[in-house]
């Protein structure tokens, strides 16, 4: 099968009194390099040439970031509480850019099927940590500096915008307004170290079982 040449494009036909064409340059050739993109190095340097690091389009949207060493920590926290650690990973999952995660307690527990009263106890639990925060009813915020979801979130257009546009949720700038928002309890806000997992105390209700089950072995 032989390949068909391709046809050049249609270009119409200059308006009377329009200027000439630009005259063809080598640095608007497909693949050509770009003045803009020329380095001079000094005399003995040289320079490697990288792409950026970025997930872009990564699940249709423009970045997720996620830390390893969090959903390290998470197995290792709550490996005695499964409803705990499956609820950070939902939350996780269904989080917006920025954080936030729209959701009543009701809706989390349908999702996961258990207990509303078991998804209150851990939110209660992350929270007391600074993993979570509540914003108001039905909606929270995972802490970025452990999770953060980027994206773009739209922006009311000003005066002289034609449209609505957006901005890219950045994570420093993020962690900057969390800090300055007074509704946000200080323990999230100054998160900076997270508990050493075999530090962990027990749960009330597995504390309470296990001096039952000591009490029994001495009777």
């Amino acid at each position: 099968m032989t390949a068909q040449p391709q046809q050049q494009p249609r270009r119409r036909p200059a308006s009377p009194g329009a200027p000439p064409p630009p005259p063809p340059s080598a640095f608007r050739a497909p693949g050509a390099l770009r003045r803009t993109n020329l380095v001079n190095l000094p005399d003995g340097y040289r320079a490697s040439v990288e792409p950026p690091v970025t997930s872009d389009g990564f699940l249709g949207e423009d970045f997720v970031m996620d830390s390893q060493a969090f959903l390290c920590w998470l197995s290792d926290y709550y490996r005695d509480d499964i409803v705990t650690l499956r609820l950070i990973i939902r939350m996780m999952g269904i989080q917006k850019p920025g954080g936030t995660v729209e959701a009543t307690q009701s809706k989390l527990a349908t999702l996961l099927k258990v207990k509303q009263s078991q998804i209150s106890r851990s939110l209660k639990d992350t929270g007391a940590l600074g993993v979570t925060a509540k914003v108001k009813a039905g909606l929270y915020q995972l802490h970025p500096r452990l999770s953060l979801r980027g994206g773009r979130v739209p922006v009311e257009p000003k005066p002289g915008m034609r449209a609505q546009g957006t901005l890219k949720v950045d994570q420093l700038s993020l962690l900057d307004a969390i800090e300055d928002n007074p509704d946000l309890p200080d323990v999230f806000k100054e998160l900076r170290r997270l508990p050493k997992p075999e530090e962990k105390p027990l749960r009330e209700d597995k504390a309470r079982a296990q001096a039952r089950a000591e009490e029994d072995g001495t009777s």
